[in-house]
C-alpha cells in the first residue's frame, strides 16, 4: 500500500513538474518573440524618423539643418548609410531598409541614444552625429 501512495506521488510530481516546464518554456519564447519584435520596430521608427527629416531638411534648401534624437537597440550590429538607403542589421540576422527621396551621406552610430544634425548641402543631406 505504502509503495503504491509513493508511485502515485511520483506520477503527479512527475506530470506537474511537465505542466510547469510547458508553461516556462512558453513564457520565454513570447518574451523573446515581444523583444525582438520591439527592437525591429525601434530600427525602424529611427530609420524613418532620419528618412523623413532628411527629406525635410532637402526640400528648403542648403543652409538649412535639423537636430534630430534617434535611438537602436542593444542588439544593432551596425548601420550604414548607401545613397538613398538607409540599413541596419541585427545581431539575430534581422536586416531593416528605409529608402528616402534624397541622397545622404554620412554615418550611423551605434546601439544607444543619439543626437543627430542633418544639413542639407548641394545635392545630398550630410549626417553627423553631434
Amino acid at each position: 500500500m505504502k509503495a503504491q501512495v509513493s508511485v502515485e506521488f511520483l506520477i503527479i510530481i512527475g506530470l506537474g513538474i511537465g505542466i510547469i516546464s510547458l508553461y516556462i518554456l512558453y513564457g520565454y519564447n513570447a518574451l523573446y518573440s515581444y523583444k525582438v519584435n520591439n527592437d525591429v520596430s525601434l530600427v525602424k521608427n529611427s530609420l524613418e524618423k532620419i528618412a523623413k527629416t532628411a527629406e525635410f531638411v532637402a526640400l528648403q534648401g542648403k543652409p538649412a539643418k535639423e537636430k534630430i534624437e534617434i535611438c537602436f537597440p542593444l542588439t544593432l550590429k551596425n548601420c550604414s548609410v548607401i545613397n538613398k538607403t538607409l540599413s541596419c542589421s541585427l545581431s539575430d540576422g534581422k536586416e531593416i531598409y528605409q529608402d528616402s527621396e534624397v541622397n545622404l551621406k554620412g554615418t550611423l552610430p551605434g546601439s544607444g541614444c543619439w543626437n543627430l544634425i542633418l544639413k542639407a548641402e548641394e545635392n545630398f543631406v550630410n549626417i553627423t552625429i553631434s
